[in-house]
């Protein structure tokens, strides 16, 4: 066969890229097992597909509104406030958070919405009797170009039937500018510090068991060292901020890696580290080291255990060489008792907000990016295989200090 057609099965990556306010933004997003005959694609994706051999790309750009639901001033509800109704406790006033997330679902006496929605609307004025609730898709505002790269392909053996896939929405809903703030708004995420946290216990006694596991599956690994792979070459000195055992970084680069951590044997074990130092952030978050001192620091899936997050952005800065770039990694697993208190609370995309506003409220920064990677398969060699055949997702923000 020439390429891909109709009568097609294909693995298809699909990259959304778009530019908000103080950052750029991609999406890569893995659709696996799609039928080109029965699926639904972006306007004129279809088309621009058809032919393609594994490697080929198609590329569109789409206005806002011409491929996602246009914005609209009557999706903007002025409600009272006993009309929102979360169903966790969110906060302890039960307040919506200016600029915040939440089910549709906690909306009620609203014609069309019932409790179990989970799709978003956006707080954006709150005052004590009242607010507004933004019901427009969080990418309605924004243009963005869309990217289609063939993995894979092959005939069917004939139409065995199966479910439709609306491509778009699986990439967009839940996800795609949710991690940006409102317009004119300033994110609301409770930064105060320091933060709670369910557990108050010293950390050196929650840590001092190692744990000499991964805490994502190796193909979440790979996609994180592929990002970092972008920022990171031979020769840096990096600081691997909350080190332990894997640091996600590519080992084909010849650097020097400095962990910081908290368990000692965690730390003696990672076969990426030069050197490593024991260092409580959340007992003093000032870094022990110079200023100017490092090419990059990473952070891979620890930043949601910070009680002082802005204070270390902000030491972050001071040891970076001007320049320099800040690598936060996260995923959808955590220890729950260690995280921020507001963290279980928020969608995943909101998360790479929160650590966006670390960085917009530090003057010191540039160069914003985040980067996602969704969707992927699960190795089968990974002991969860079995029950979840999907990779753990990966969140990436990066910026540069000036």
């Amino acid at each position: 066969m020439t390429g891909i057609d109709r009568d097609c099965f294909a693995t298809l990556e699909f990259e959304l890229d778009w530019n908000s306010e103080f950052a750029t933004h991609k999406e890569r997003y893995l659709a696996r097992k799609v039928n080109i005959w029965r699926d639904v694609f972006p306007p004129g994706m279809e088309d621009r597909i058809q032919g393609l051999e594994t490697g080929g790309v198609a590329s569109m750009d789409y206005a806002p509104g011409e491929a996602l639901p246009k914005y609209s001033e009557n999706s903007i509800l002025d409600l009272h406030r006993e009309r929102f109704c979360p169903k966790r406790k969110a906060q302890v006033d039960f307040n919506p958070g200016l600029g915040r997330f939440y089910p549709k679902g906690c909306l009620t006496g609203l014609t069309g919405i019932y409790p179990s929605n989970y799709f978003p609307f956006r707080a954006i004025e709150v005052n004590p009797e009242a607010f507004l609730a933004d019901l427009n898709h969080p990418l309605s505002r924004y243009p963005f170009r869309l990217s289609v790269y063939v993995h894979n392909f092959a005939v069917k053996d004939s139409d065995v039937g199966g479910s439709c896939n609306v491509w778009l929405q699986d990439i967009a809903n839940l996800g795609p500018g949710m991690q940006v703030r409102y317009p004119g708004v300033e994110t609301d995420f409770q930064l105060k510090e320091p933060l709670g946290r369910p557990n108050e216990e010293d950390d050196g006694n929650f840590y001092s068991k190692p744990r000499m596991v991964g805490h994502i599956d190796s193909q979440a690994s790979e996609n994180l060292q592929n990002e970092y792979a972008r920022h990171l070459g031979s020769g840096m000195k990096v600081l691997d901020l909350m080190s332990s055992l894997q640091s996600h970084m590519p080992r084909d680069l010849d650097m020097q890696v400095t962990g910081l951590g908290l368990n000692e044997q965690e730390l003696r074990a990672n076969p990426v580290l030069s050197d490593y130092l024991l260092h409580d952030l959340n007992i003093k978050p000032e870094l022990p080291f110079e200023t100017g001192s490092f090419d990059a620091v990473v952070c891979s899936l620890s930043l949601e255990y910070l009680i002082r997050p802005q204070t270390v952005v902000s030491e972050i800065r001071r040891i970076l060489k001007s320049g320099g770039v800040v690598l936060i990694g996260l995923s959808n697993r955590w220890f729950p008792p260690k995280v921020m208190d507001i963290w279980p609370y928020l969608y995943e995309y909101e998360r790479m907000g929160l650590v966006q506003e670390l960085f917009i409220r530090d003057s010191g920064f540039t160069g914003l990016e985040t980067v996602t990677y969704r969707n992927w398969w699960r190795p089968q060699d990974d002991r969860w295989y079995g029950y979840l055949r999907v990779s753990d997702p990966v969140y990436i923000v990066a910026a540069r200090v000036k």
